[in-house]
């Protein structure tokens, strides 16, 4: 069991509320830029992606782990089209993708499973319990591409594969650090 202090739990605390509030104003607690939300697997260049989706849901209605949801009105003329959300519920990266199959408007392109590019998986390992010397791992074992998009280093720490990670959020979704150490980069989001 992990004893804290009393201001271990204020510092945690106050982390995480800067990580809410930056994170509100689509920035990490870095600075950096971070999309608030992923496309569905398949998709590619925002504007194509917006060009050919009807909002019609079959996405959605396909997916069986609910991942996939309509962007609300706050998000302006993206408003009703499908994104994933990867702190609420990530894509869990299905061997079929059958979100890609149940789009007929080609907004979601047929790819591989293992070509799938919604984004990429970063980690402050400074904030990682591993990286700590708290054992973890739920990033790497949890992996829909088990050890192939997030695998251990040289020195037992959790590592990204740009490469093979497709950015799916399950990694994030996952981490049980209330500092937040996996940041995804959406590579179609702009």
């Amino acid at each position: 069991m992990i004893q804290s202090t009393r201001r271990d739990l204020l510092r945690n605390c106050a982390r995480a509320l800067v990580d809410g509030v930056s994170t509100a104003a689509g920035r990490s607690a870095a600075g950096a830029p971070e999309a608030p939300f992923l496309r569905p697997p398949g998709a590619g260049a925002e504007s194509d992606f917006l060009a050919a989706c009807t909002r019609c849901t079959d996405c959605l209605d396909a997916c069986p782990h609910d991942a996939i949801r309509r962007l609300g009105p706050e998000f302006g003329d993206r408003a009703g089209s499908p994104a994933i959300i990867p702190d609420e519920s990530p894509c869990m990266l299905c061997t079929d993708l059958p979100c890609i199959r149940a789009c007929e408007t080609g907004a979601l392109n047929p790819v591989a499973r293992d070509a799938v590019r919604m984004g990429t998986a970063e980690i402050d390992l400074a904030h990682c319990f591993q990286a700590m010397g708290q054992p973890c791992g739920y990033c790497v074992e949890r992996c829909p591409l088990r050890h192939t998009a997030i695998g251990w280093d040289a020195r037992g720490l959790p590592k990204v594969n740009p490469e093979a990670c497709v950015g799916c959020g399950v990694c994030r979704h996952l981490c049980p650090s209330l500092d937040r150490p996996i940041t995804i980069r959406s590579q179609t989001v702009s």
